[in-house]
Parts: C-alpha cells; structure tokens; sequence
C-alpha cells in the first residue's frame, strides 16, 4: 500500500480544531490555543466545535460534517482533535467519498479515525498530543520538540529508547495501532483494521489486567496477531491490579510464542510523556538495541 504523506506544517500556517467524539470544555481549548499560538500558528474551532449531546460533542452527523469540511478545505494546513473520549466511531459512516491529505493529529478515542484513515484513505495520521489534553497542560521539552519537528519535517528521523523486550528480533515495517480498547472495538464492523505485516503499536488508560488480557486474547482469537511484523507497547497507564497478576505478566503470556519482536516501554498515549508517532510509515524496531526508529520524514518535501 502506498501512503500519502501530508504537505509539512510550516509556521503561520492555520490548524484547524476539531472534536470528533467527547464534549469538550471552553478553558481546555483556550489554554490549547495558547499553546498552538506560541509557536507561530493560526487557529480555526470548527463550527460544531463545542456541541454537546451528554457526553457527546453533538451529533454525529455534525462531527463528521466538521471533518469532512476541513480535510478539504485548502486553507487548513493541519487538523488537531480537541480531545478523545468516545463517539469517533459514530462518524465513520458519515464520511464517505475520500478526504485530502493533511496533517490529522490525536490519540486515544481518535485511534479509530488515524487507522481508518490510513487504511481507507492511504495517508499517514499521527497518534500524538491533543489540543484540550496534552497541549493544555503543556508538553514536557522532549515532547515539544518530538511533536513539532515531526510536522514540519524538521526531524526526518529519530532513534527512541524503549524498555523490556518480551520477544527478541528486529524489523522494519509499517506502524499501526493505538489504544487497545478502541482497536477491539472495530473487530467484526465494516472498519475493521488490518494488521497483516505491520508493527502494531498498543496502549490504553484505566484498564484492570484482566481487561487487558480480555482484550489482548480477543484480538488474538481474531487473528489480529498472527501476521504481524512486531509489536510495540506504550503506556499503560493507572493499569495496576489488585492481585498478583499484572499487565506485564499479561503481555509476556499472550506474546510468548510469538515469531516477531515485542517490546515495551514506549512513552506514547495516555501516560506522562506521549511522544508523537506517524502511522503508515516504515520504523524500525530492534529488540537487541531496545530501540524503535524513524526510517523516513513522516511529511512531504517542503
């Protein structure tokens, strides 16, 4: 599959705010916009930026209207999700036809829309910081500079040092993949992700062990993880349980046999740091050097 990689985010440039599933708050996004307007960007809210229908950011029509409206609009350089949530899914329908290719950055309930886009539409998403999340309460430095420099494709490639390795080898291969509990949910829809010979990246928030392994065996059972390149794991964050059997243990029983590199320690999704990744682009993963690199800028030439 050839990808389409988006036109590089150059200062000046005009972001547009969407939110695609959770209702969001004002002085979240206002701090958000501090932060983008710091380093030299415009700003534009998307007209249903601040719908609410309970916990929803309005309706789905809407949202996906919002979407559809600023991926094809010439003068919106980069589209960023305000927040994650629930109700991305709902808009799936709604899309249709094909989205320009742009910068489309978010994470979390947003791993529903960077993997269908990839996948339908053949162009690289970022899972990275949102707007009313991380942006709001500020990037650590390393962060900052991973997040920026990847847009505007000043970092064409970097090297990260991750943690334990579950499975030894090394490979390079197109990543996917985000939060595992968003993932699950796809499985036996028209939106169902393919996994065949990609370097699945997994990572999720407030999930009991056992919720894990349920999920985890779930994609297993499905097949998810019998043709894959590799694996990375990212945070598991406020993930402990009350026994004695932890995620770590989880993981270490549901990849036991596999065939290709696991490892985990990747500072990406919903922990302290979430270092931003470009899905659909090829990354080298080395379990013997405990490392995940970047193969290639994630933008187009400028």
């Amino acid at each position: 599959m050839t990808v389409h990689k988006p036109a590089p985010l150059r200062r000046g440039g005009k972001i547009g705010v969407v939110a695609p599933a959770g209702c969001v708050a004002s002085a979240a996004i206002e701090k958000g916009l501090e932060a983008v307007r710091q380093e030299g960007f415009t700003v534009e809210l998307a007209p249903n930026l601040y719908g609410r229908r309970g916990y929803l950011a309005g309706d789905e029509r809407a949202r996906a209207a919002d979407l559809i409206s600023f991926f094809n609009r010439p003068d919106i350089d980069a589209v960023f999700c305000a927040r994650g949530g629930f109700g991305s899914v709902q808009v799936l329908p709604h899309l249709g036809g094909r989205l320009q290719p742009k910068i489309f950055v978010g994470y979390s309930d947003i791993t529903v829309l960077l993997n269908w886009f990839l996948q339908e539409f053949h162009m690289v998403t970022f899972h990275a910081p949102m707007l009313a999340m991380d942006l709001a309460r500020g990037l650590r430095q390393r962060s900052k500079e991973h997040f920026w420099g990847l847009l505007s494709g000043e970092t064409k490639k970097w090297e990260i040092q991750l943690g334990e390795i579950i499975r030894p080898g090394a490979i390079e291969a197109p990543m996917m993949g985000g939060c595992l509990s968003l993932l699950v949910t796809t499985l036996g829809t028209p939106y169902e992700f393919d996994t065949a010979g990609k370097l699945l990246l997994i990572e999720d928030t407030d999930e009991k062990p056992y919720r894990i392994e349920r999920m985890l065996t779930h994609l297993k059972m499905a097949g998810k993880l019998d043709n894959l390149a590799g694996v990375v794991l990212g945070d598991f964050t406020r993930c402990e349980g009350e026994g004695d059997r932890n995620v770590r243990q989880v993981i270490g029983d549901i990849f036991a046999g596999a065939s290709y590199p696991v490892v985990m320690g990747m500072p990406a999704g919903h922990g302290e740091e979430n270092l931003a990744l470009p899905l659909g682009l090829k990354m080298a993963l080395d379990s013997q050097a405990g490392t995940l690199s970047l193969c290639e800028s994630p933008v187009a030439s400028r």
